[in-house]
């Protein structure tokens, strides 16, 4: 006897944007079913595919990942806007130490939202963008946090 209930382990449907929404509105006009896809994730086209990825999340807490990212929103936005040649000069454009700018660097590193990209000669580190987004996904039950990131366009360049 086949067991039933059993979740069907698929990959992320990709669908057009017009697809989505010609199903949306079959569905509202009463034409059509649920589709398969409906309350699950779907990529509105490949594009989005390609750039959100999964990111693997070490053992911080979303008390301490919501602190890291509002207490140093500006840092973000200095590596974004300035593109700093290093460190030092990300310290002086925030107005911050540098030892403490080099730690919140290492702990957004983790998280995979900034790369400190090696200069060719020197110890000069460049902190560079790779995400531009970041979505999480949380699971009100069990308190798990998954975390999944778009790709930035400017990313380690």
């Amino acid at each position: 006897m086949k067991n039933t209930s059993q979740k069907k382990q698929s990959s992320v449907p990709v669908l057009s944007s017009a697809d989505v929404f010609a199903s949306i509105q079959a569905v509202a006009r009463g034409e059509a079913k649920l589709p398969d896809w409906a309350g699950e994730k779907v990529y509105v086209g490949d594009a989005a595919r390609k750039h959100w990825e999964r990111m693997e999340t070490q053992s911080e807490s979303l008390n301490s990942f919501s602190k890291l990212l509002s207490d140093n929103r500006d840092v973000l936005a200095a590596i974004a806007s300035a593109r700093p040649e290093s460190v030092a000069a990300l310290a002086r454009l925030v107005h911050r130490d540098e030892s403490n700018i080099s730690r919140t660097l290492g702990k957004f590193e983790k998280f995979g939202i900034v790369a400190l990209i090696a200069a060719e000669k020197g110890r000069t580190k460049r902190p560079v963008l790779t995400m531009e987004k970041l979505r999480l996904d949380l699971d009100l039950l069990s308190g798990q946090v998954q975390f999944a990131a778009m790709r930035s366009s400017a990313a380690i360049r």
